[in-house]
């Protein structure tokens, strides 16, 4: 079997784990790094180039663009981790069959969920809370980005994959091409005059573009893996049930982030106006930013646990996990304390000198904010860790937990108690809540699983 192992899969199954971690993590963080910052730079170029008006009006109807790419998400994350799992294991033809599953399984959600959207854009923009001054600019940047939204899905499909082959770093080259070029086509079309329709526009085109160029890597890469190419993968539906509950907990922050966004702008409406609902989109960037590092560390480990974990390399899995762990809670530390520190300057980045108001209510919520990055590195790791072993129940309650149920609960109580800085609390709350809670499932997992773990023979 080695003699036929493809170079990635021996990188998986025999490499040295720090150079391995990195190998993967690196690439991981700078692939999220780079579209955390696709959506601070459409934040960025609204924001200076048009008004904190418009940017509240692209903030309202990011929950359609982040529940249609929920999908794409789920499919991707499961599809990643079920192709690892049975690779590892030898299983060619099931890994082939995951890939087959997830692909057809993209197309038939999103898009009857795109030609939905386009149909029904007004009814859905007034049901998100945009009153009459923002409904024609939230409108006009659905009409811009829904149509092309295959793209950002297959794209965000497509880059798991080419993760789960063994190849990260092409991700990363391919993922920072294609945010580089929707910011210049966001600038381009803003100047052109076609306000957020242009911004919508711009990312379209550019995913689509990504996507194209990382389906015809995968393509090739699966014809030159051994094993792989001659297997025979076929369309499962319990095979994409598989991938779709595995990869719950990860799509799950898609769809709770589209949920979140929704209660959030609702509550701020009422005790801040459209300034908060511009501040809070500011903060909901930095946080953007700061999840998604530290998700690149925990979601590019991925392919190396469940390769290994579908090989029996126990040992393996607990290097890896410790080094995620300790590289997230550092780069936690240095987000909060640079926010703390430099909270205004980073802000005020994002708006003229004269929205002073929106700037001080931006300020005193990111100070608050900034205690989240403390605890959800540890969680997301968690969430990745159990969806990289096949445990998709554990990884759906944390996802569940974090990202959704405690959010919900603390966004609906805190405000009634503190105001507005409990809007502001509601999302440290929920992440101590949840690393609490967490620490209990891994002791239970444990209790299941460690003397596999420590023996090498999962």
């Amino acid at each position: 079997m080695a003699a036929t192992m493809s170079r990635a899969e021996l990188q998986l199954s025999r490499g040295r784990l720090r150079p391995l971690f990195f190998r993967y993590a690196v690439p991981g963080v700078i692939s999220m790094l780079f579209l955390a910052l696709q959506s601070i730079a459409d934040g960025f170029i609204v924001g200076r180039m048009i008004s904190a008006t418009t940017l509240a009006a692209v903030n309202i109807v990011t929950p359609v663009y982040a529940l249609v790419t929920a999908v794409a998400v789920i499919i991707g994350v499961g599809t990643q981790a079920q192709m690892g799992i049975h690779m590892g294991s030898g299983h060619y033809e099931r890994a082939k069959t995951a890939l087959v599953s997830g692909i057809l399984g993209v197309v038939g959600f999103v898009i009857p969920a795109i030609v939905f959207v386009n149909i029904f854009a007004d009814e859905i923009v007034v049901f998100l809370g945009a009153n009459e001054e923002l409904l024609p600019m939230s409108k006009a940047y659905i009409h811009g980005v829904m149509p092309l939204l295959f793209g950002v899905g297959g794209f965000m499909f497509c880059d798991y994959q080419l993760k789960a082959l063994g190849h990260p770093r092409f991700a990363m080259i391919i993922m920072v091409l294609t945010i580089i070029l929707n910011v210049v086509l966001g600038i381009v079309f803003v100047k052109a005059g076609m306000g957020t329709y242009g911004v919508g526009l711009g990312l379209g085109l550019s995913f689509t573009t990504g996507l194209l160029i990382s389906g015809s890597i995968i393509w090739y890469e699966v014809r030159h893996t051994p094993h792989l190419h001659e297997a025979r993968g076929r369309f499962s539906s319990y095979m994409l049930w598989r991938i779709s509950y595995n990869g719950s907990s990860e799509g799950l922050a898609e769809v709770s982030i589209a949920i979140t966004m929704f209660l959030f702008n609702r509550t701020l409406m009422e005790y801040a106006g459209i300034d908060g609902v511009a501040a809070f989109t500011i903060i909901n960037y930095i946080l953007f930013v700061g999840v998604n590092i530290m998700f690149g560390v925990a979601n590019g480990v991925i392919p190396v646990i469940s390769y290994n974990y579908g090989a029996g390399k126990g040992a393996r899995i607990k290097g890896i996990s410790a080094l995620a762990v300790k590289t997230n809670l550092i780069i936690g530390i240095f987000l909060a304390v640079s926010l703390w520190c430099f909270g205004r300057q980073i802000i005020g980045a994002f708006f003229s000198a004269s929205e002073t108001h929106v700037i001080d209510l931006a300020v005193g919520g990111a100070h608050i904010v900034a205690f989240a990055f403390l605890f959800n590195g540890f969680n997301l790791f968690s969430a990745s860790f159990f969806t990289a072993v096949d445990d998709a129940f554990l990884s759906l309650v944390v996802g569940a937990l974090r990202g959704l149920i405690l959010l919900v609960i603390c966004i609906f109580t805190l405000p009634h108690i503190w105001g507005l800085t409990g809007i502001w609390l509601a999302t440290p709350v929920a992440e101590i809540g949840t690393m609490l809670i967490v620490l209990l499932l891994f002791r239970r997992w444990h209790r299941t699983h460690a003397g596999k773990i420590l023996q090498g023979t999962l």
